[in-house]
């Protein structure tokens, strides 16, 4: 499914570049200018991460399969070994080896060096004497799988992909009377994509396997302190850590803010990952401030959001002493610049009035809400005599903030947990009442945010600390751990990304639209839409309105009091439903598949796809802006080209390092395309006086 639809317009990300940015910086230690191209570190800063990689133009990747059947002469044991230990040569028929073991051994270093797994398949056995004459040895995705009937619910079946795909590919020896076993059968070609397997290094599997702080040698003459302040030894540790950051990553960017003696107060940072992450995943941003729980901490703030795998991403971070409106307006305008000017749809931060007033003022046009999980947290403080008195509370309380249709029946239900439990006075609740436009879920339903409902919470970045147990030494330290967790963090989502295009999930229904889904989504996703798809059956579609567009009236099979409003155009396939699922989640609901099967659609439309979920969320498709802005030759668009190639440059570098076979060819093939870049440079086009507009 190549065709991926995009939120409507009122939601979707502003990729558009608002004119020319000035700086925002007070003190910066090197210049950098917003709308400068970014250099970019290969890899980034401590990169092991793999991806995967393309197989060479000589090594066709589908069809029916070329088999070996000229018989070679036979190598000796010698050259075989050569070629067991890193050459280059492909597996030939004839090639002999002492073992069938040695075979295995060898056509897996072949399998790992081309891109692919291997495993035993069939073995024959001598008739005369028992013994094994024959084994042969498959790619992982030989085979289909298992077909099982999807409606026999006395089974219980665990939901697991599978990654058989029918590939012929294959290795078979055979033993010959001489006692020397000879490959007799020979398959190269797969029906699937190659591509390096991610792999942990033996090093950084060491360094995972030590905790953080062992991982640290501070110097001795550093003083142990944690925060910002007078005396700048700390804040002149960190500066110099940071500038030996961007000396070796240029993409790598800092801006400090300063109070009025000239100390530092504030200071944030990004790399040119974090950048990369928002372009693909920056409509819903959350600030995180949940490091304050540790009161030991100066508090450490970060821009995250999450993946098309639902991991969390970090689009930048920050050391604030200083938790002023105007800090936080430097924070936010800081970051926003090196974003390009580019606001997310959504934007989340605690409840704190100085931040929602800094992002009313920075983050213009920007649904901003408060994090429902930390006014619950309040609450606890607020509410405690109320929660110890009554248990019941609790639990009330959630459900009127959650599962409220309308602002109605939201109404009155606030209105009669507070006479019940005799709330009338209590300020707390009168504040909350007043916001509620800025945190209870039924007020922004309209608005993505990439939430789902009844779904495990996103990690705060304060329970990311605790996993990868960052403790507090000195700031430059605390950074240097952060960078090591969250290259853990990018090798899982290299992993995620691997098994989302190498395994199949199980389908349960032999629906078209199950099938389609299966394809597009990741497997966090599908396992979603699969969950809402399979509950789609459990409700009732009653027609209440017909013409050019089709009102439905859809309740649950055993309860039909609480209905739900499906309207669906014929015309252009517009469908809309009164949960706003999709507009606040990005998949259709249960509602809507279920209303989409009676109308006899059987694919999912191509608008109700969103790319951001789906397993091509990191491709490069060019809006219609980005093309117009592709094509000028303003000051503007060159720094969008020269951005956007860097982009390009970061994913085909780190395809290119994978292995050293895999870095000729990238090597050679970036070389020929620089001839190519100087050639058209020297042509007659680009000398003429108008060729760029400044």
């Amino acid at each position: 499914m190549e065709s991926i639809g995009t939120l409507n317009p009122s939601m979707e990300f502003d990729n558009s570049q608002e004119g020319e940015l000035e700086p925002l910086i007070q003190i910066q230690p090197q210049e950098c200018d917003l709308d400068q191209p970014i250099a970019v570190d290969p890899l980034g800063h401590d990169s092991t991460a793999v991806l995967l990689a393309n197989p060479p133009d000589d090594c066709p990747v589908s069809g029916e399969g070329r088999e070996l059947v000229a018989a070679a002469a036979a190598v000796d044991m010698e050259a075989a070994a050569e070629v067991a230990c890193g050459d280059l040569h492909e597996p030939a028929m004839g090639m002999e080896f002492d073992s069938p073991d040695a075979a295995r051994a060898f056509y897996s270093a072949y399998a790992e060096r081309v891109g692919f797994r291997i495993r035993n398949s069939k073995s024959f056995t001598s008739r005369v004497d028992d013994t094994v004459i024959m084994r042969r040895f498959v790619c992982s995705k030989q085979g289909r799988p298992t077909k099982k009937d999807p409606f026999d619910l006395t089974k219980k079946r665990r939901n697991r992909t599978s990654s058989r795909e029918g590939c012929n590919a294959m290795l078979q020896v055979n033993r010959r009377e001489n006692g020397r076993w000879a490959i007799s059968r020979c398959v190269l070609d797969h029906c699937h994509p190659l591509g390096v397997i991610p792999k942990q290094s033996p090093s950084v599997q060491k360094k995972l396997a030590k905790k953080p702080w062992e991982l640290l040698v501070s110097p001795a003459t550093e003083p142990q302190q944690s925060g910002l302040g007078p005396g700048g030894g700390v804040a002149q540790s960190l500066l110099e850590y940071f500038k030996r950051m961007q000396a070796e990553n240029p993409a790598f960017f800092y801006a400090i803010q300063v109070d009025r003696n000239n100390c530092v107060s504030n200071v944030f940072w990004a790399d040119a990952r974090a950048r990369m992450a928002y372009s693909y995943f920056g409509d819903a941003v959350v600030f995180d401030m949940t490091c304050k729980k540790n009161k030991r901490m100066v508090p450490f703030a970060t821009f995250t959001g999450f993946n098309h795998h639902r991991q969390l991403i970090v689009f930048g971070c920050a050391f604030m002493t200083d938790e002023s409106e105007a800090s936080f307006t430097w924070l936010f305008e800081t970051w926003l610049g090196l974003m390009s000017g580019r606001r997310p749809v959504s934007f989340i931060t605690a409840y704190n009035e100085s931040m929602a007033v800094a992002a009313s003022k920075v983050f213009l046009n920007v649904r901003h809400r408060f994090c429902k999980r930390d006014i619950f947290s309040k609450c606890k403080d607020k509410l405690s005599d109320v929660y110890s008195i009554h248990p019941s509370f609790k639990a009330e309380f959630k459900k009127c903030v959650n599962e409220c249709e309308s602002a109605e029946e939201f109404d009155s239900c606030w209105r009669s947990l507070i006479d019940r439990y005799n709330l009338e006075d209590n300020i707390w609740m009168q504040a909350l009442y007043a916001i509620r436009q800025k945190w209870i879920p039924l007020f922004f339903r309209g608005t993505f945010f990439g939430e789902f409902f009844g779904t495990p919470k996103m990690e705060t970045m304060h329970k990311f600390f605790q996993r990868h147990s960052i403790t507090t030494t000195t700031l430059r330290d605390l950074v240097t751990q952060f960078d090591k967790a969250m290259a853990g963090q990018y090798e899982k989502e290299l992993q995620a990304d691997f098994d989302a295009n190498h395994t199949r999930p199980v389908l349960k229904t032999p629906s078209p639209m199950e099938k389609q889904a299966s394809e597009v989504y990741t497997k966090s996703i599908f396992d979603l839409f699969q969950e809402e798809f399979a509950g789609s059956s459990g409700f009732l579609k009653e027609k209440v309105a017909d013409g050019v567009e089709y009102m439905y009236r859809v309740t649950k099979t055993e309860d039909a009091s609480k209905a739900y409003m499906v309207t669906y155009n014929a015309s252009n396939k517009h469908i809309t439903c009164s949960c706003f699922m999709f507009e606040f989640s990005g998949i259709l609901c249960r509602h809507v598949l279920g209303v989409l099967i009676v109308v006899s659609v059987l694919t999912l439309p191509d608008d109700y796809i969103l790319r951001r979920w789906t397993k091509n969320a990191k491709s490069n498709g060019l809006s219609c802006e980005d093309r117009g802005l592709c094509q000028s030759n303003s000051r503007k668009a060159l720094a969008w080209r020269c951005n956007d190639l860097c982009r390009d440059a970061i994913k085909f570098a780190e395809e290119g390092a994978t292995s050293a076979v895999i870095y000729k060819v990238a090597k050679g093939a970036l070389q020929k395309a620089f001839a190519e870049v100087l050639a058209t440079k020297k042509g007659s086009f680009f000398n003429r006086p108008d060729s760029f507009a400044f």
